[in-house]
């Protein structure tokens, strides 16, 4: 987690924050409930894409591995009492913070070694009607990251075979996904999408 420990403190550019209000627009379009009152937020970061939906009635919490980025999320949040963090790996460490209504991910499963699993781990947090709403990569070729291993990435990106594979094997009744955004480096587009998953409706 070097590489975002030394990234912490500029990581919120004008850009990511415009991108993730749009993020979390599209987020409370497609869900239930557009003030979801607990709210977990797995590879928080700075709290970028959470805060969002920081309202009088939510709870919110953020969990990451980088103490750089809880650093800056734990100041972006002070003296309000409705939001914590937690420095843990949820793919090996348990959680008992349930049960959220929405639980969020922007751009970190592909730093994840066990993406599907860390879904089913997810669908215990959830309450009934909740939804998990994961942001990341559609599956590229590799060079989205100039240095993936000491970046900590696992995955270059994901299909839609793929994620369509993690609602079925956690038993989900209900999956969405559509392309979001598209980012351009490297002179190449790489596109964006979001998965939703649920027992409630969407």
């Amino acid at each position: 987690m070097t590489h975002f420990n030394k990234s912490a403190n500029e990581w919120d550019t004008p850009e990511k924050i415009i991108l993730n209000e749009k993020y979390s627009e599209t987020i409370k379009s497609l869900i239930p409930s557009k003030h979801p009152k607990k709210v977990l937020d797995l590879g928080c970061g700075t709290g970028l894409l959470i805060s969002n939906f920081q309202n009088n009635q939510s709870t919110l919490i953020g969990v990451d591995t980088s103490v750089g980025m809880l650093e800056v999320f734990n100041k972006k949040f002070a003296g309000l009492s409705n939001v914590k963090s937690y420095l843990l790996n949820l793919e090996e460490e348990s959680f008992s913070e349930g049960q959220f209504d929405l639980i969020i991910s922007s751009m970190a499963f592909h730093h994840l070694k066990k993406p599907k699993q860390m879904i089913e781990k997810l669908r215990k947090l959830l309450s009934t009607e909740g939804v998990i709403a994961i942001i990341d990569l559609d599956e590229e070729d590799g060079s989205f990251h100039p240095d993936p291993k000491n970046m900590g990435v696992f995955h270059s990106g994901f299909s839609q075979a793929t994620t369509a594979m993690w609602a079925k094997e956690a038993h989900f009744k209900h999956s969405h996904r559509k392309i979001i955004h598209t980012m351009t480096k490297n002179d190449k587009s790489y596109p964006i999408f979001l998965a939703l998953y649920s027992d409630g409706h969407l």
